[in-house]
């Protein structure tokens, strides 16, 4: 895993993007979710329940199951279109 001090503030981004699920450190088994990450706040993570924003430090990332979209190839997700073709 790559360490905390040398993420970039794009990688810390896409970590806690909306919807990434959360539990609080202090609060184990408290699983919240993510509505928003914003840089320009201090601290910058926003919860959907929990009202107060929160540093990535106070946070485990719960992982989720792959959605299996291809990011570097969306074009690749979008299955092969039937066509209907009548011969005459």
């Amino acid at each position: 895993m790559t360490d905390r001090a040398t993420w970039s503030e794009a990688q810390e981004m896409a970590a806690y993007r909306p919807g990434q699920k959360v539990e609080i450190k202090h609060r184990p088994g408290i699983v919240d979710t993510v509505i928003a990450y914003d840089p320009t706040m201090v601290p910058p993570v926003i919860l959907e329940i929990d009202p107060q924003p929160r540093y990535p430090e106070e946070l485990t990332l719960i992982s989720q199951p792959s959605t299996g979209f291809n990011w570097l190839n969306p074009w690749a997700n979008i299955g092969s279109p039937t066509r209907s073709m009548s011969h005459h």
